[in-house]
């Protein structure tokens, strides 16, 4: 394997989502491959598309996840409405960041709660914060 393409994170409020990673995280909102299709897709700093959202409609939950079962099969494993948030069986998700003392500004001036880290040994900081669907980041600053 080269290098890992995106992830891709399912929601039933995607204005909140992208908002949040657009205005937190420093991502963007870019163009949506093909054109079509329900939700965003956002950019890095290099103009790689690093997370897919998929806009799930809130009002009509079961059939988003009747959606996901049709196009994943066994696949998509059990899929119920409480296993929409957080990670589920993944940790977390991790971004190579710059610029700590500029994200824990904007992590405090959204109110997010968070968890930080220092490990000297690897001249590495960390910061742990949860997305409006509760899918926990890891932002790793290196600097």
């Amino acid at each position: 394997m080269a290098v890992l393409e995106h992830c891709n994170i399912r929601t039933f409020d995607l204005a909140a989502t992208v908002r949040f990673y657009e205005d937190v995280i420093g991502l963007r909102a870019g163009p949506v491959p093909g054109g079509n299709g329900r939700g965003a897709w956002l950019y890095d700093d290099n103009d790689i598309p690093v997370v897919h959202v998929i806009a799930l409609d809130p009002d009509q939950r079961e059939q988003g996840l009747a959606e996901i079962r049709n196009r994943l099969g066994d696949l998509a494993g059990p899929l119920d409405l409480a296993s929409m948030k957080g990670t589920g069986v993944i940790d977390h998700v991790a971004f190579r960041c710059e610029g700590y003392a500029a994200m824990v500004e904007r992590l405090d001036a959204h109110g997010l709660t968070y968890r930080a880290f220092d490990i000297p040994d690897y001249k590495l900081r960390q910061i742990f914060v949860n997305d409006p669907s509760d899918v926990t980041l890891e932002l790793n600053f290196r600097e």
